[in-house]
């Protein structure tokens, strides 16, 4: 699975959609005990697992697209095609919402995105503070707070006794 190669490539696209991914898993083992779930759970399995599809078609038609197929090149600018796939989620929030999702502003972010993937450019800093100045503009004009599904399946893991970051502790000395 393309999921599984990400997570073993260590790519960023793997640990964008790793809480979504992890809840799915989560549910679906529920399911695979033959516990029975209730509507919210299956709410939830339906929601990330539409997201999780909607995502890969996303990344697929960019790597058709963008990349011709090379998996050398995707990987290379896969921090890149996250902002794509940002703006992508965004748009879909908005018209989830009853917002316009088809702005000059957010048309013109995208593209150039898109162009600097074309060039091979890999300035990550003007593409965030693109991407950053671009949804400020748009939430402003809009009065709008976007909160993203991937943030959304983080609280909801927590929730289930899921925790995704958890860190390892760190002893100074001698282990008593």
């Amino acid at each position: 699975m393309m999921f599984e190669q990400f997570q073993e490539n260590n790519n960023i696209i793997y640990d964008r959609l790793e809480p979504v991914y992890t809840v799915l898993n989560y549910i679906y083992d529920l399911v695979c005990e033959e516990e029975k779930l209730d509507e919210d759970l299956e709410t939830i399995f339906e929601v990330g697992f539409n997201y999780i599809s909607n995502q890969f078609s996303v990344i697929k038609i960019y790597f058709e697209t963008l990349f011709q197929s090379k998996c050398d090149d995707f990987i290379d600018s896969s921090e890149i095609v996250l902002y794509l796939i940002y703006i992508f989620d965004v748009r879909n929030d908005l018209e989830n919402n009853g917002f316009e999702s088809d702005l000059d502003v957010l048309n013109e972010c995208e593209t150039t995105i898109e162009n600097m993937i074309m060039e091979r450019k890999k300035d990550y800093v003007f593409v965030a503070n693109l991407v950053n100045d671009t949804l400020k503009k748009v939430f402003s004009v809009i009065n709008y707070e976007y909160i993203s599904i991937v943030d959304i399946f983080v609280e909801i893991a927590e929730n289930l006794g899921i925790f995704l970051y958890e860190e390892e502790e760190l002893v100074l000395g001698k282990d008593i």
